[in-house]
């Protein structure tokens, strides 16, 4: 008796699996995942989050000579944080960073990037 108690039990756990495995296929067939379009910042400049470049002119955030953060402003006056040190001698030049851009959740803050690169603008 012990036997078929094992042998149904398996039975069972095995029924379970497949009705889970087929609920859920049905559910990804009745509300297929659609594709976000949260990545793109604004189409008329083509400026997308992660790894992405923008071109901007590079200010800082305190007087030149202080520790701060440096900042890029677009075209478009928006502002992107820069992940980088050392840049006061390029202060008010056209640069083009290279980097991993991070959005933030508030449009009024800026955003922030890990600069992978950057080259002056002539």
């Amino acid at each position: 008796m012990s036997k078929s108690r094992g042998k149904t039990r398996w039975n069972l756990i095995v029924i379970l699996i497949i009705a889970g495995a087929l609920s859920y296929a049905g559910f990804r067939y009745l509300y297929p995942p659609q594709p976000a379009d949260i990545f793109i910042i604004d189409p008329v400049i083509n400026l997308e989050y992660g790894d992405t470049t923008v071109t901007g002119e590079l200010r800082k955030g305190v007087p030149v000579g202080q520790d701060g953060e440096f900042l890029l402003i677009l075209p478009d006056s928006r502002v992107i944080v820069l992940d980088v040190a050392g840049l006061d001698h390029l202060i008010g030049s056209l640069v083009t960073v290279s980097g991993y851009l991070s959005p933030t959740v508030d449009r009024s803050l800026p955003m922030y990037m890990t600069v992978k690169s950057l080259t002056l603008q002539e």
